[in-house]
């Protein structure tokens, strides 16, 4: 029977979830594993957690030093999120020849490909299935079949907070009300900025890049957009035309060249994307060997995220090994981008209007396949014109749109969304 000795650092909702599972499933894993899961000591700034899960104050303390350089730790978990102290606890771990998990995405984007070496260097593991996805075991299912199968893309929604947006505003609810309606429901935070503007969704793309590819990818080489602009007309047009828009993170290499974004997307009704809703996230991966398969489930949460920490453990204790070769890609920009895409205008409701803004696509070569009004909107001084395109240049066509947002008669931001293939 194996033991691990088990530091647990951050008793939040993921902490306290870890902690929960490993003393109610102790038995079924050491039966299933043949492991002995021990939690040897447990770091938080607040006493009152110790108090609420009943934890000895022999196995509890507020300075995660006195779990890094602990003689009795074999794995250390690190549940706090931010970087700069969670980036310290890692290297102090992996110094000390511990084994690391983490379900940070942003210390795993940022920092991963250090803190790799450093495992490297002192021959321990470091591991973060519940970095992306939560409770979906996408990364080490990756791992598992890597070396045999290679990827050629993933496209993957990796928010549940823009998820769950995305999926009320489709019901006819506006933005500000869908986002405060993720709140209330606790899928979104008091400050949802990170999700709401891709960011979230671009270091979970990160780390994707370097499991599917090899690619050291850096947060700046990535086209980065979130769902600031959406309105409700989007998502009802989207509906017309036998689609649905959501937020994807997308890695796609083509020969020697690397593509990797996050945006919203409109796809069509066919593909499986378009039926993951609500919280839910999926990735969708196409390999040379099994073609487009799927995985999807709870991206976030107490027992879904806790999960996934939990099979990192395991896997130290089976000692599966993953070894990384970096490979080097040329980045392709979006501006090379070339599709369909939904254009919306909130243009000045006046005869002439729109033939000016027509006759500049004309200008521009941009052929227009459908224009969209909406007759609700008849009597506002602006209205909303959606104008879906041909396959166009995304450079071209965002360089017109440029240039409308700076004209008197249009009075918002415009919105640009490809259909992807």
């Amino acid at each position: 029977m194996k033991k691990i000795n088990i530091g647990l650092i951050g008793l939040g909702t993921i902490g306290e979830g870890v902690y929960k599972i490993l003393n109610s499933r102790r038995s079924e894993i050491k039966k299933s594993y043949g492991l002995e899961l021990n939690i040897k000591s447990c770091c938080d700034i607040s006493p009152n957690i110790a108090k609420k899960l009943k934890i000895k104050k022999e196995y509890f303390t507020n300075n995660y030093n006195d779990i890094v350089f602990s003689k009795d730790i074999d794995v250390v978990i690190e549940l706090i999120g931010g970087l700069k102290i969670s980036k310290d606890i890692g290297i102090k771990t992996l110094q000390n020849n511990k084994h690391f998990i983490t379900a940070n995405k942003a210390l795993i984007a940022e920092n991963g490909t250090e803190l790799k070496k450093i495992a490297k260097k002192n021959n321990v593991k470091i591991l973060y299935e519940a970095s992306v996805g939560g409770g979906i075991p996408i990364l080490n299912s990756i791992q598992d079949f890597i070396s045999i199968n290679k990827i050629k893309s993933f496209y993957g929604i990796l928010n549940g907070t823009c998820n769950y947006i995305l999926t009320l505003m489709s019901q006819g609810i506006e933005f500000n009300d869908a986002l405060e309606k993720a709140q209330k429901s606790g899928f979104a935070e008091a400050d949802p900025t990170l999700d709401i503007n891709g960011m979230d969704t671009a270091h979970k793309v990160v780390v994707l890049a370097n499991e599917c590819f090899g690619y050291n990818a850096k947060i700046k080489d990535l086209h980065i957009s979130g769902i600031n602009n959406i309105s409700k007309i989007d998502l009802e047009i989207a509906k017309n035309l036998n689609c649905k828009i959501k937020l994807i993170g997308i890695g796609k290499v083509v020969k020697n060249s690397i593509d990797l974004r996050i945006h919203l997307v409109m796809i069509n009704h066919s593909n499986p994307l378009a039926n993951v809703d609500n919280e839910l996230n999926a990735v969708l991966i196409d390999s040379e060997n099994l073609g487009k398969t799927m995985k999807y489930g709870f991206g976030a949460g107490m027992l879904p995220t806790a999960t996934s920490v939990i099979s990192d453990i395991v896997r130290i204790g089976n000692q599966k090994e993953h070894n990384f070769i970096e490979k080097k890609y040329k980045n392709l920009n979006i501006s090379n981008l070339n599709r369909k895409f939904y254009i919306r205008l909130n243009l000045e409701n006046k005869a002439g209007n729109l033939a000016k803004i027509t006759s500049k696509f004309a200008k521009y070569k941009i052929n227009i396949e459908k224009i969209f009004q909406n007759p609700e909107n008849v009597n506002s001084k602006y209205v909303p014109v959606i104008i879906i395109s041909k396959k166009s240049n995304y450079k071209v066509i965002n360089n017109l749109l440029s240039q409308f947002d700076k004209l008197s008669i249009t009075n918002k931001k415009s919105l640009l969304i490809p259909f992807e293939e």
